[in-house]
């Protein structure tokens, strides 16, 4: 499957168009054409109620209802179909709640197609009146077929934005079945009727027939609203897709006057993935000189392909992180988006540390575009010659291993002293390689082939000697030697926070409860149960907003390509905090747990997605702490070794200064209910919490474990996870 196209950019050339001639605002009108609405002054009361619902079923969801905001959104659609409910829907996608969000789409396409009437109220797609010196938008009434393109294209827009590639298709693909007439002339502007035509000119594109999408461009005819030069344009855009770079910049140089500015910005893209820097660069410069303030996402996309050209991999993923995080102003569309479909920058991602030769990342990268898009040919290809080029590496590397010591800071010059029996020692041994293993005083510690690896040493009296040893995946071995003096002051018995450099508390909450598989039974509570944690880590404890990610009713790709987003993302002073709600199961025989998620299938274990590659992928993560929470049926499968008893003590020394990866889990191998009593104590817990550092081991011990053991059958546990790097620490809950 080819890659969707870019019909922003398409709309943007369109709307250079429309206002190319307007000398002012006040003298400027579009003559569109009237004959598909006519005025409703005064919607229906059901009009103005179904609306009503729609924005109380926002408040609601922002303030955790779920259950609430649900009920409030399908009573909205049931009364009347208003546009308010993709509001609703955006909300959904941010959550994100992808499942409902389709669903909720789905439901209310189907009730405008099940209206008798032929006319539909509808909230106009642009602002037409000027009221108390500002344009607005108009309720009125529109012919069925064309009320139907409108719910169509918001639907798209939201798909579009979040990189939904298969549900963007199958959206164009119902609006392309439509049936409009042209009602314009040539002084005027059928905004349906056009944007409908487009669409299939996208759809041909998308689907490679490149040949069609010409003959579809070749039979718009040329208007007030659309000259000649945008149609040009749009002909230099097919040919850039389909890879005649040469006859899109042969079309481009025919373009004069006021459209030569997106002719710059075409200009720029295509000579950057002809990969001449100077002539895209040049074009850049001219863009920008005259267009500062529409500068999109996707520009930085095309500057990191000039970066890849050469050889500059660092700044690549500089402005392919700002692909990301670049806000663009809102333009004729109406809403932010991102222009790069998110498949093809986390490729180029993948490109920019292969040529750092930091292969772990790049397959990574790679592995996450083809979760976003399985079919992506450039990025399976790109996997592939990785794997050739890790091979080759490892036959030639006659190099031995860097070895940076992190922890402690042995480079500064200083005699590192200890008063602990035990120390921390963590570092880098970075090689093309991999890194295949680590030893310190010849014992194996937690080595990633990224190049990290830590553990805990023990200290005798006096002058301690630490030999560190990292051996690369082609078997090249590098010693590094420096000494830590153990002195006899008593370790200090308190939590304390790392001051040497603060992280950031992130924190993923995961609630999986509407199973498409009717073997499977949906849940009610577990969305309700991430949105209430949410609410007290943000309000109570040290945890942005932003930092906090919610995946409701996921896929298992979904978990995947959330964790391996987090490898870009997570530093290795910050925390992490994993909470998951759904369902469970173990399978004794082979002594394997596994989450179900939304897509799971009951008697399809390929379906579901297994404990160890949860904890392969948290494994990744450089985070200092990480603390798993799971709430779900045999969720004791998660531990490999031990659990800690009730016996455990309550004070842990220098907890914060050691790395862990722990979890607390709400049942054994058993079952447990829908209605959690596990979720009930952990909330409160963390609700009743006056202190202002609490490890995750005295809240099971002190708060949970008991409780919920007196209130039900199930054992909770606490335990670590070894294989995913514990070293003796714990996580910490820090109070605001």
């Amino acid at each position: 499957m080819s890659p969707t196209i870019r019909l922003f950019l398409v709309s943007l050339a369109i709307s250079f168009s429309l206002f190319a001639n307007a000398k002012s605002e006040k003298d400027t009108e579009i003559n569109m054409d009237k004959k598909g609405f006519t005025l409703a002054e005064d919607p229906s009361e059901d009009y103005k109620n179904a609306e009503l619902l729609a924005f109380n079923a926002i408040d609601k969801l922002s303030n955790g209802d779920v259950i609430g905001a649900d009920l409030l959104i399908r009573k909205s659609i049931s009364l009347y179909p208003t546009k308010a409910v993709y509001k609703y829907v955006e909300a959904l996608f941010l959550m994100p709640d992808f499942n409902k969000a389709n669903l909720i789409m789905d439901e209310l396409y189907k009730k405008v197609q099940s209206l008798s009437a032929n006319k539909i109220l509808m909230l106009e797609p642009f602002a037409s009146a000027y009221e108390n010196g500002k344009m607005v938008a108009k309720v009125k009434e529109y012919e069925k077929e064309r009320a139907l393109f409108h719910f169509g294209y918001e639907e798209y827009k939201i798909n579009k934005a979040h990189g939904g590639v298969k549900r963007t298709e199958k959206t164009i693909e119902k609006l392309v079945a439509l049936n409009i007439n042209n009602t314009a002339a040539k002084t005027s502007f059928d905004f349906e009727y056009a944007q409908l035509h487009q669409f299939k000119i996208d759809l041909a594109v998308l689907q490679r027939d490149f040949n069609k999408a010409v003959e579809l461009q070749d039979q718009i005819p040329v208007s007030t609203y659309y000259p000649k030069e945008t149609k040009d344009l749009m002909l230099a855009y097919i040919y850039q897709e389909s890879g005649d770079y040469n006859k899109s910049l042969k079309i481009i140089e025919t373009v004069k006057g006021f459209y030569i500015l997106p002719g710059y910005k075409l200009k720029f893209m295509i000579y950057a993935l002809m990969g001449n820097i100077e002539e895209s660069l040049s074009n850049y410069e001219k863009y920008i000189k005259e267009q500062h303030t529409f500068i999109s996402n996707e520009m930085f996309y095309y500057l990191a392909l000039n970066d890849l050209t050469k050889k500059d991999y660092n700044h690549a993923l500089v402005n392919l992180d700002s692909v990301f995080n670049y806000k663009i102003n809102k333009i004729m569309v109406g809403q932010e988006v991102l222009y790069i479909d998110k498949w093809k920058v986390y490729k180029l991602m993948g490109d920019a540390y292969a040529g750092l030769q930091q292969f772990e990342k790049a397959k990574d990268n790679y592995t996450l575009s083809l979760l976003f898009y399985p079919e992506y040919e450039p990025a399976q290809k790109a996997l592939l010659q990785l794997g050739s080029q890790v091979s080759i590496v490892i036959e030639t590397d006659k190099t031995s291993p860097v070895i940076l010591i992190t922890e402690p800071a042995t480079n500064r010059g200083l005699e590192i002293v200890s008063a602990g029996n035990d120390i921390l020692v963590k570092g880098t041994a970075a090689d093309p390689s991999g890194l295949k293993s680590v030893t310190i005083n010849g014992v194996s510690v937690y080595a990633q082939p990224d190049g990290n690896f830590w553990g805990n040493i023990p200290l005798k009296d006096g002058l301690n000697k630490i030999t560190v040893i990292a051996t690369d995946g082609a078997g090249n071995a590098t010693e590094q030697v420096f000494e830590i003096e153990k002195n006899s002051k008593e370790p200090v018995n308190e939590v304390v926070a790392v001051t040497e450099r603060e992280g950031k508390n992130y924190c993923l909450l995961i609630g999986a409860q509407n199973y498409a598989d009717s073997n499977i039974p949906s849940l009610e509570n577990p969305i309700q149960d991430a949105v209430r944690l949410k609410i007290i880590l943000k309000s109570d404890y040290d945890f942005e907003d932003s930092n906090i990610i919610t995946l409701f009713n996921p896929e298992a790709n979904d978990i995947k390509r959330q964790l391996l987003e987090l490898t870009n993302i997570i530093q290795p002073e910050d925390n992490l905090l994993i909470f998951y709600a759904g369902h469970g199961i173990w399978v004794e025989k082979e002594k394997k747990g596994y989450w179900l998620l939304v897509d799971a299938k009951r008697n399809d274990p390929n379906t579901w997605l297994q404990n160890k590659d949860v904890l392969n992928l948290i494994a990744k993560l450089p985070s200092r702490h990480t603390l798993l929470i799971t709430d779900a049926c045999f969720s004791g499968g998660v531990f490999k070794t031990r659990s800690i008893g009730k016996d455990a003590p309550t004070a842990i020394q220098s907890l914060n200064e050691k790395i862990s990866r722990v979890a607390i889990t709400s049942g054994n191998d058993t079952e447990v209910p829908d209605e959690s009593v596990f979720m009930k104590y952990l909330i409160k817990a963390l609700t009743d919490n006056k202190e202002q550092y609490l490890t995750a081991q005295k809240m099971f011990i002190t708060q949970i474990m008991e409780a919920v053991m007196t209130e039900t059958k199930t054992e909770p546990r606490y335990g670590t996870l070894e294989l995913a790097g514990h070293v003796g620490g714990d996580y910490i809950f820090s109070k605001k």
